[in-house]
């Protein structure tokens, strides 16, 4: 099967129709016509095999994941996903394979109104690219450089599931309801997008995705901001299927420096708050505060009993030495 045909059967046919999608796919370039008055937002993520998701993760799980991390930038920035182009190289033709990535690709596309607009097929080890841009009002973009001393920071979801699942799934381990539950939001990520369009309409809001870990994520908005902050252990928003694994002692370092949570961590002023609160209550998105922005450069962990907990290891980084 040539490129060509990869690209009219599993790719052309896949993409969702939108009015501002001029020309698509099948042509050296894809024609584009943003809405006036709206800024672009565009953000790419690879995903390699081994490093991004487990070598026998299942295609329909790696087409949505490819996908939803990138939707995930979106959300952090406050944008309404528009387009998307797919670069995937792959170590040999494989219809069914391809069939259900499109699968887990197109499922998330249908649901968030994205066009796939164009892209490109090669091969060699299994990796995938997606660039992918939104729209957002001018002005009204979701920064990581305008938390203030005294914010509060709030994270969506909860935070560490997806590492348990990893873990799992390295170590072999018994799979139950829990630990299939963390392996599902390893393999499932939720991309936040609604919580952060909601926070694009307020004001004085900073944010980030939780892509490297709570502290790796939280730690670009101090550096960006020039604050530190501090966050308070008990509070971090644990599901209860991690808790049940961890048998209701979570392992802190691991929570605060698990990546692949793709959760919202945002900062809003006190004053506020308010307004938050009562606007993701009415979507049912679930809220914990966590802490809060300092003068003081440095994130500091409080614990129950007051003390600080010293954390070696921040985060995910692709280049650190082992």
């Amino acid at each position: 099967m040539s490129e060509f045909d990869l690209i009219n059967q599993y790719f052309k046919t896949a993409s969702v129709k939108r009015k501002d999608v001029v020309l698509g796919i099948g042509d050296d370039c894809a024609l584009l016509s943003p809405p006036p008055g709206k800024q672009l937002a565009v953000s790419t993520d690879t995903l390699i095999s081994g490093v991004h998701f487990p070598e026998n993760t299942k295609p329909e799980d790696i087409g949505y994941k490819s996908l939803a991390v990138n939707l995930s930038d979106l959300a952090a920035m406050g944008a309404e996903p528009a387009w998307v182009s797919l670069a995937i190289s792959l170590p040999e033709v494989n219809e069914t394979w391809l069939e259900g990535f499109m699968s887990g690709f197109s499922e998330l596309a249908q649901q968030y109104n994205v066009s796939l607009i164009g892209g490109d097929t090669t091969r060699g080890p299994l990796s995938v690219t997606v660039s992918i841009t939104g729209f957002v009002s001018a002005g009204a973009a979701l920064r990581r450089d305008a938390a203030k001393a005294g914010d509060y920071i709030y994270v969506t979801g909860s935070l560490g599931d997806a590492r348990l699942g990893l873990e799992a799934i390295l170590n072999n381990t018994v799979i139950d309801n829990d630990v299939q539950f963390c392996i599902n939001r390893l393999n499932r990520p939720e991309a936040r997008v609604l919580a952060g369009r909601l926070l694009s309409e307020l004001t004085d809001i900073t944010a980030i995705d939780i892509s490297d870990g709570l502290l790796a994520d939280l730690s670009h908005i101090c550096e960006a901001s020039k604050t530190g902050a501090s966050i308070e252990l008990q509070s971090l928003p644990l599901s209860t299927q991690l808790r049940r694994v961890y048998q209701q002692q979570p392992e802190w370092e691991k929570v605060l420096s698990a990546g692949d949570d793709y959760e919202l961590c945002f900062c809003c002023s006190p004053g506020q708050e308010s307004a938050v609160l009562e606007t993701f209550k009415a979507h049912d998105i679930v809220l914990n505060k966590i802490g809060v922005i300092t003068e003081s450069k440095g994130i500091q962990c409080v614990q129950a009993d007051g003390s600080l907990l010293e954390i070696d290891h921040q985060g995910y980084n692709h280049f650190q030495s082992e």
